[in-house]
């Protein structure tokens, strides 16, 4: 019962705080300027593991800012680090164009490096795929000669 109770009070817990309510959700414009440049950075070998978690962080930032760019979240004016209480105002059509701006040059730095990224793995994945069949084909030569080495010295060994 008391295990029940303590679920209930967790689940209308979260369910209370809706996830487009919280302010911050959690993304910062540093950590995805930082994941932008780690994807560009990424080594191939790491790319399968660690780019959807990159991508992730990018697109939820993306999303939050196309909402701010679009007024529905109103801004506050902050001086000195404080936040000025009774100054929000909607961002004004040359405040929407320039946040829409720094939408597009971060959704095209997105592209172009999650683009170098595919491309380095891919080149890494050609790489180690012909090596592998480099590999194939000596071993295939070396069991042929070995098979007809084999025949080869029964069948001159006979009278």
């Amino acid at each position: 019962m008391k295990i029940l109770m303590i679920f209930l009070l967790f689940s209308l817990d979260a369910l209370s705080i809706p996830s487009n309510f919280r302010p911050s959700m959690g993304i910062n414009y540093e950590e995805v300027k930082n994941n932008l440049l780690k994807i560009k950075n990424l080594k191939p070998d790491e790319y399968v593991t660690k780019i959807d978690k990159y991508r992730g962080s990018i697109e939820r930032f993306v999303g939050y800012k196309k909402r701010v760019c679009n007024g529905e979240f109103s801004s506050l004016v902050l001086k000195g680090g404080e936040t000025l209480k009774g100054q929000k105002k909607r961002l004004s059509k040359e405040e929407k164009a320039v946040c829409l701006r720094e939408l597009k040059s971060m959704q095209r730095d997105f592209i172009d490096n999650i683009f170098q990224a595919r491309v380095k793995y891919l080149d890494f994945l050609h790489k180690s795929q012909v090596k592998e069949l480099h590999q194939a084909k000596v071993d295939l030569i070396k069991s042929l000669d070995k098979n007809f080495q084999r025949k080869f010295l029964r069948s001159s060994s006979r009278p």
